[in-house]
């Protein structure tokens, strides 16, 4: 449990490194990291209406990503012009803004990742950027995109993967999410070669083997289970063979009735 513990906490701790990198935020991004923490409804009306009045006064001067979909960023663009449409900062409107700039600077931030590290293009992520979608599905597109990333950063940090390996299986998930929803129980078949698997095992120290075969299907289907062992399956086993290194092999097979 303790080796658990630590491997989810390096693989969180390289995810907000990853997200304190960018230097390009705009205005509606760097807004979103003040507000993120507003502690009311009436506060997050309060910042929205000062800085819409700042700017509609000329007192600041904010400066805005091409393509940004949130409706603070096309307000913000609309005063470029000269021109700025009034919005009733009541009922859930608030939120919903809040919420889109949040959404905004996310996308950014995990389509820098991937693009950054070669991983993908824009084009073949751009059905989770899109803003034609309600905001629902937009948290979800962001949701894959988080499952996404937290996979290639685990095979980075633990399994010590390198570009090579990380590039096709980043294009399987890509292709999987594309086509269906959200399912952080899925597993995915990644190809891997045998020169990485063979430096796996070098790197590593394991105390357990085991190998799943399946024959047939449905009732007939026959399952057999190899496992070898740095240590003995009875524990009465081991007074025989103090002192030696021994592997000990189980073999099980189970026939579904």
């Amino acid at each position: 449990m303790e080796k658990i513990k630590c491997d989810t906490e390096a693989v969180d701790s390289s995810i907000k490194s990853i997200f304190s990198e960018r230097g390009d935020l705009d205005f509606a991004e760097q807004l979103w990291c003040k507000m993120k923490c507003v502690s009311s409804y009436q506060e997050l009306i309060a910042c929205f209406t000062l800085v819409l009045e700042s700017r509609e006064c000329g007192e600041i001067q904010p400066w805005i990503h091409h393509g940004s979909g949130s409706l603070l960023s096309k307000l913000i663009q609309q005063s470029y012009h000269g021109k700025m449409e009034a919005v009733s900062l009541t009922g859930i409107t608030p939120v919903q803004m809040l919420l889109e700039i949040g959404l905004d600077k996310m996308k950014k931030d995990y389509v820098s990742f991937f693009i950054g590290q070669e991983l993908a293009t824009l084009t073949s992520l751009d059905c989770f950027i899109s803003t034609s979608v309600d905001l629902q599905e937009q948290v979800h597109c962001v949701q894959k995109l988080h499952h996404m990333l937290e996979i290639m950063v685990s095979c980075t940090v633990l399994l010590q993967f390198k570009h090579e390996s990380l590039f096709p299986w980043t294009q399987i998930c890509i292709k999987y999410y594309r086509e269906n929803p959200l399912d952080e129980k899925h597993v995915f078949q990644l190809p891997v070669s045998s020169a990485l698997v063979k430096k796996f095992c070098q790197d590593s120290h394991p105390e357990v083997w085991k190998v799943d075969i399946s024959s047939g299907h449905g009732p007939k289907e026959v399952k057999t289970t190899w496992q070898v062992s740095t240590n003995p399956p009875v524990e009465h086993m081991m007074s025989n063979n103090t002192g030696k290194e021994c592997l000990w092999q189980n073999e099980i097979i189970k026939a579904d009735a």
